[in-house]
């Protein structure tokens, strides 16, 4: 994990510098933003969501060149959005909560923090918030329409625009590189990490998921192959999942996708090596559920002889 440890030391001077801001917030919403920032600190917690929120404007010195002054303000900036846009998802994916309030004032708060970051990085003028209201409209359009347009089914990469803004630093790297013609690679370079992402995040939450009736690329496979009839049940997701093997033709995807970012050769190896961190412990998760139902099978095989010996004598 050197894409991550490398950088752990400027991580926690942006998250303090966050903290610092957030800490003046209007009571009590100093205190609540400083509880979001802590979770989802990936110094301070293991999520994989987090490591690319943060991360990725120091991925980006590879390919666009930019100095670490640079890099630090595009992440402080992709802190405050990533905060802002957990928020937004929290507040549409829980049942109403008693500090609803709380939770979209001090969203507004966040996205001030991060205009005005990105402000002191980018005059009105530039191609940059073209770009930003881009990357928003599409989260946008994700977070409504991908349960009724079945995104992973139909079209899987728009999985990817979920997390979408997190393009805006990669995006705002390469601006102020003066390398606008690098953008689009990098875009769907970071698109099919992101969709692995998803995929590695669906595997985990399937159970929640299924219970809260929200869109999850791996129930969607499975239910594709069954009739609208015969909805899904915990029970007939296990199945699927350890008896049936269906994690098979879902890492290959994972699979596919790494080739096409290797081959898009999109600059980043941070970025690679990141989603090749998610693939290894995609396929560590099917290579586990394949070898412990194959020694589940020996065993009832071997359970098989041994009783039919008996019967003999």
């Amino acid at each position: 994990m050197e894409w991550f440890t490398r950088y752990t030391t400027q991580l926690e001077l942006v998250y303090a510098k966050a903290e610092e801001r957030i800490a003046a917030f209007p009571a009590p919403l100093g205190s609540l933003g400083l509880a979001y920032a802590h979770k989802f600190n990936p110094v301070k917690h293991d999520s994989n969501k987090d490591y690319i929120c943060s991360l990725l404007p120091f991925w980006m010195k590879e390919p666009s060149g930019i100095n670490d002054s640079q890099c630090e303000a595009l992440a402080l900036a992709n802190v405050y959005g990533m905060l802002y846009f957990f928020i937004q998802d929290d507040v549409m994916d829980s049942k109403p909560a008693s500090n609803w309030k709380e939770q979209l004032a001090l969203g507004n708060l966040l996205m001030l923090e991060m205009f005005r970051v990105f402000r002191e990085l980018f005059p009105s003028a530039s191609p940059f918030w073209a770009y930003y209201d881009h990357y928003v409209t599409n989260w946008a359009e994700s977070v409504t329409n991908e349960d009724r347009d079945d995104y992973f089914i139909n079209d899987p990469i728009r999985t990817a625009g979920k997390a979408g803004p997190v393009k805006i630093a990669s995006t705002g790297a390469l601006l102020l590189a003066g390398r606008p013609e690098l953008i689009a690679k990098m875009e769907l370079a970071i698109d099919i990490v992101l969709m692995s992402l998803q995929m590695s995040d669906d595997y985990q939450d399937w159970k929640e998921d299924l219970a809260e009736g929200s869109y999850n690329g791996l129930l969607a496979m499975i239910a594709a192959n069954r009739t609208a009839e015969d909805s899904l049940s915990e029970q007939k997701v296990e199945n699927e999942i350890f008896i049936r093997g269906c994690l098979g033709p879902y890492v290959q995807l994972a699979i596919d996708n790494e080739k096409r970012l290797i081959e898009l050769e999109a600059g980043s190896s941070e970025l690679v090596a990141f989603h090749s961190f998610i693939l290894k412990h995609l396929n560590h998760t099917h290579e586990t559920i394949e070898s412990n139902k194959k020694l589940l099978l020996e065993g009832g095989f071997n359970y098989f002889l041994s009783t039919q010996h008996i019967n003999q004598e």
